[in-house]
């Protein structure tokens, strides 16, 4: 993930097209995984991991894992949320990334950069309890007051003139900061590339290149009579109707559904609720080259060790700076909400989906520019568009059982956030069902019942970006 034309490196290119051809042969399997996105990665290695003996399969339709939604995110995580179950799964999958790369070794492009919220005068009083709750279940936070803030960083405007622009935008004066420490960024593709590796490592099967068309759903018992399930006839999802590379149906004992903001796509003619809705996000590259202004910005030293600028949240607009060190550059996004039309099934092609040049210009830039001048009369020099398939009641994954699959969505915008943790949930679902108790990294238990719908018992979030 680079932008969005650039597509990863597969390392195991060669794995991959000998899992297809024993796909053909085979076409029966105990699980197949719909979706090679960063959590149905994580759930099919899990899933590979705690049970051996299966046979268990990956589909998907892009040529690679991790280059739909995956590859186009800022590729942030962060643990400061509202909502204790939100911090339980950021936290643990954190914790378990960190473990990967500093204990195992293996290098999934981990900065610890920080969280910077910015949070406006009249927004202080309203996220104290949120930020006495992180604390309380142990999220290491620092608080900085506005004068702090002016000596770390100087560039930040955090006081305004109520003149025209004041009043037209309705900017907010910055009354303090709330920094998240054990937050960052990592590189999706190196993340993809450890539990893909693990995975056929351990016996699993991919196939790329391979279109879900539809679910196939039996009955129990069948009668031999056309149109069948009936009303009255206990059904069971029993696998895929496939193209592209491996055609036909593909036989399964478990199909789990990862598809992201797809997940519309595969439940709704079969007449499920995917209990989500999606909405296109975009990102702005704003390249530093040359200029002074944007060079002391991206490389301030005051709050990490890389030596760069946190992940900066302004307290309008849900506005984001993303600071990217190698590329010296900034990648702009905003929580685009109100007139921003939602998607209940998305085009299964990305291309349909483009960043738009006058969104960052009248939407985003004059804001930015407001809080952050350096950005004054800077435009972009690449942008690119993903979809978030957002759960709009509580802001909390889901992961339920519905005719004998697994359905694991509606986090995104925290996908590689939470990945590690959904993965192990969906493991455990898979065999204790939704009444089972989750293992968390590194030893700690879950009720995967509170991310069901029928039995759902989660805090709304209430930190969204």
């Amino acid at each position: 993930m680079r932008n969005a034309v650039q597509f990863r490196r597969c390392v195991l290119l060669d794995s991959c097209h000998k899992g297809s051809e024993s796909i053909m042969m085979a076409k029966k399997f105990d699980i197949v995984v719909v979706g090679a996105g960063i959590i149905g990665l994580s759930s099919a290695y899990h899933l590979q991991k705690s049970n051996p003996d299966k046979k268990i399969l990956i589909i998907d339709r892009l040529p690679k894992a991790a280059q739909a939604n995956s590859g186009r995110s800022a590729a942030m995580f962060r643990n400061t949320f509202t909502s204790a179950d939100n911090l339980l799964l950021s936290d643990t999958s954190i914790n378990f990334y960190l473990n990967v790369q500093h204990e195992l070794g293996i290098d999934l492009g981990i900065q610890l950069v920080g969280y910077l919220w910015l949070i406006g005068e009249n927004q202080i009083d309203r996220v104290g309890p949120h930020i006495r709750r992180m604390v309380e279940h142990g999220i290491v936070v620092k608080q900085y007051s506005t004068r702090e803030l002016r000596d770390l960083l100087p560039e930040l405007m955090t006081q305004f003139e109520q003149d025209e622009e004041f009043r037209t935008l309705k900017l907010m004066n910055i009354g303090g900061a709330l920094f998240g420490q054990k937050c960052g960024s990592l590189d999706p593709d190196l993340l993809a590339d450890f539990y893909l590796k693990e995975f056929l490592n351990s016996g699993g099967h991919v196939s790329f290149n391979t279109n879900v068309e539809k679910l196939i759903i039996e009955p129990d018992e069948k009668l031999g009579m056309g149109d069948e399930p009936f009303v009255w006839q206990e059904a069971k999802i029993v696998g895929v109707q496939v193209s592209g590379e491996v055609e036909g149906e593909i036989r399964a004992d478990t199909v789990v559904l990862a598809t992201g903001a797809w997940a519309n796509e595969l439940l709704e003619p079969r007449g499920i609720d995917g209990h989500i809705k999606v909405k296109k996000r975009q990102l702005f590259k704003i390249d530093v080259k040359e200029n002074t202004a944007l060079s002391s910005l991206l490389f301030n030293k005051s709050f990490n060790n890389e030596g760069i600028l946190p992940f900066v949240i302004l307290p309008k607009c849900g506005i984001y700076v993303k600071p990217v060190r190698e590329g010296r550059s900034f990648w702009i996004g905003c929580e685009d909400e109100i007139n921003r039309e939602f998607i209940n099934i998305p085009d299964a092609r990305m291309e349909t989906y483009q960043a738009e040049k006058k969104y960052y210009e009248f939407n985003i830039h004059p804001v930015l520019s407001s809080y952050l001048p350096q950005f004054k009369d800077i435009k972009p020099s690449n942008m690119w568009a993903g979809l978030y398939g957002i759960n709009t009641v509580d802001f909390l994954p889901y992961v339920f059982t519905e005719c004998g699959a697994i359905v694991v969505c509606g986090d995104s915008g925290s996908g590689i956030i939470k990945a590690d943790a959904l993965g192990r949930i969906v493991s455990a679902v898979y065999k204790d069902g939704e009444h089972a108790i989750a293992t968390l990294y590194p030893n700690i238990p879950y009720e995967a019942t509170k991310l069901s719908y029928k039995h759902r018992d989660v805090e709304r979030e209430e930190w969204v970006i």
